[in-house]
This record gives structure tokens, C-alpha cells and sequence, in this order.
């Protein structure tokens, strides 16, 4: 897609919640998963004002299950939260450490706090956002639209996003990388 035709879709959905009270909903694994991934991550200060320019921005929530202190992964964790809190609400619990066929698996999936907290807040807003790419929300794209009577946007890393979420509203991360970039 050329970048002229990348800004018009931009603003062709981002136009249409201008002035509306937006909730945002960040999948902090499937993040952690693209950043990897692709070598790049959201600065949120960043995000946070490239959102605001389009609409009445209510809050972002950064769900992420936090590994223990005796995990090498804690302390990049705890870094990586110290430098997001200024501008995210910070959702957590504790990662769960599972033995699998002699193996130990990390098991930190916040789906279910995302969709619990789009429930309880969806009368609240106009729109919500959720930034995954993860097919399992599409339930709650149902619910949303359908139950609620409210619009909802998917914000993912283009490789990341399930080809159910890509049949709803979206913006691929890359398309607004320029815009929310941490350098």
C-alpha cells in the first residue's frame, strides 16, 4: 500500500471517532511478542498524543502478567513497566510457571481481564481500541458492536493480526510507526 492510500485509510477510521470517548485496551504479550518480532515497540507518550489528535482519549490500559523475581525476564520487566506508567494504567498479575512433560512453561494470558474490563467500561465509551491482533477478540467485537451499540478498532503489527481481525476496523501499527515509534 502506498503511503498516500496508507494515510487515507488512517484517517478514513480514525476520522470517524473524532470527539468521541475512546477507551484503549493493550494486549501487553501480544505487544511483547511483535516488538520481538520486528525489532521496534510503541512509545506510548507518543501514542497517547497521536490518539488524542482524533479523539476524546478516556484512558490506556496496559495488561501484562509479570514474571516472578527469580525470573532473568523480572528486572527488563519492571524496567520496561517504570517507563510506561506515566502514560498507561497498568494492569497485572503474576505469571504462572506450569511443568509440561518435564519442561516449565510460562503461562500469563490477560484475555480475560481485556474482556472483563470492555464489559464493565463499554457504557462508558464510544469506541474502544484493542491493541492485539490476537483472533480471540472477536468475540468481543461481537459484543461490542452488536450488544452494545459501540465501534471498536483493532491496532496490531500487520504479521500479528489473526485474518478474523483483519475483516474488522484495524490499523496496522506500521501504518502510524513514524507517529509512535520509541527511539
Amino acid at each position: 500500500m502506498t503511503d498516500q492510500k496508507q494515510k487515507f485509510k488512517i484517517e478514513k477510521i480514525l476520522g470517524k471517532i473524532k470527539g468521541k470517548k475512546v477507551g484503549v485496551f493493550c494486549d501487553g504479550a501480544n505487544l511483547f511478542y511483535g516488538r520481538q518480532k520486528y525489532g521496534w515497540q510503541v512509545d506510548f507518550e507518543k501514542f497517547k498524543k497521536f490518539l488524542g489528535k482524533y479523539c476524546n482519549l478516556q484512558f490506556v490500559n496496559y495488561y501484562l502478567a509479570v514474571p516472578a523475581k527469580n525470573d532473568n525476564a523480572f528486572y527488563g520487566t519492571e524496567r520496561f513497566l517504570e517507563k510506561i506508567k506515566p502514560f498507561v494504567d497498568v494492569k497485572n498479575k503474576e505469571l504462572k510457571y506450569i511443568l509440561v512433560g518435564g519442561q516449565l512453561l510460562k503461562k500469563g494470558n490477560m484475555d480475560i481481564e481485556i474482556v472483563l474490563d470492555v464489559v464493565r467500561k463499554a457504557d462508558n465509551l464510544d469506541v474502544v481500541i484493542v491493541m492485539s491482533g490476537d483472533s480471540d477478540f472477536l468475540g468481543l467485537k461481537n459484543y461490542v458492536v452488536l450488544e452494545k451499540n459501540k465501534g471498536i478498532i483493532f491496532f496490531s503489527y500487520e504479521k500479528n493480526m489473526g485474518w478474523e481481525l483483519r475483516q474488522c476496523k484495524h490499523v496496522y501499527l506500521e501504518e502510524i510507526k513514524d507517529e509512535i515509534i520509541l527511539e
